[in-house]
């Protein structure tokens, strides 16, 4: 059994990538205007439901983030990770039909299988939740954000923090069985995880999410990220981990 490569994209290679993809921001422009149409769900249109890569609503987002830096990371790395969960699975599943599994294959299948769906997940958060629109916290999450942390600005600066000493992301997450808020960090996809937990903010902190616009300056980066949240998106996700 072949497993395909699951390691992520070199910097050089994202960088000759970028440079190559300047008309993919025409391709992302249609795809945010399929992305408008009012969802039942923020995950009624998830790629681990579909099958298919969740629109995004933008192509770039002024003063944070350009089309160069967004097209490639959604594409190539939210779009691989989506396939290669899927494809992993398809494996998976034929495997177990067949009744024949290697025990070397099977274990590091199960486990990519898994970080690649959680990187496909968290990728959707990530650009669902960001807008260039103005936009502030509604009343439900300002509320929940001051009673866990004190205050809006509490939280930001707890989750600023956490952001600066993430490899991979960070997460504000709501917690089922605690009613709790945590910002979470994780250095890989399939670390970090809290279970029972549903992310409502998430901040990618793999250079590929922003070495091209802000190199190795990822302060900038997230500070300039507080001013981009869609807090429509958050306020949603909170309300649907409520019930």
């Amino acid at each position: 059994m072949i497993i395909k490569n699951t390691q992520s994209i070199s910097k050089r290679k994202f960088l000759n990538l970028a440079a190559t993809t300047a008309a993919s921001t025409l391709a992302a422009g249609a795809i945010s205007t399929r992305a408008n149409a009012q969802m039942a769900s923020m995950d009624a249109m998830s790629g681990l439901k579909t099958g298919k890569m969740k629109p995004i609503r933008y192509s770039e987002l002024p003063g944070f983030l350009s089309a160069a830096q967004i097209a490639p990371h959604y594409q190539k790395h939210y779009g691989g990770a989506l396939n290669g969960h899927l494809d992993l699975d398809r494996q998976i599943n034929e495997m177990l039909e067949s009744g024949k599994r290697d025990a070397n294959a099977y274990a590091t299948m199960q486990r990519a299988r898994i970080d690649k769906g959680d990187s496909a997940l968290l990728h959707e958060v990530f650009f669902d939740g960001m807008t260039a629109e103005n936009s502030n916290p509604g009343s439900k999450i300002k509320s929940a954000l001051d009673s866990r942390f004190g205050s809006l600005d509490k939280w930001q600066n707890d989750f600023a923090a956490a952001s600066a000493t993430a490899n991979g992301w960070a997460v504000l997450c709501y917690h089922k069985i605690s009613g709790k808020l945590y910002n979470v960090v994780s250095d890989s996809h399939s670390n970090g995880v809290f279970w029972n937990a549903v992310p409502i903010i998430a901040l990618d902190m793999y250079e590929h999410s922003y070495y091209l616009d802000y190199q190795n300056n990822k302060g900038a980066y997230i500070t300039k990220f507080f001013d981009y949240i869609d807090w429509n998106s958050a306020e949603k996700r909170l309300n649907e981990a409520l019930g």
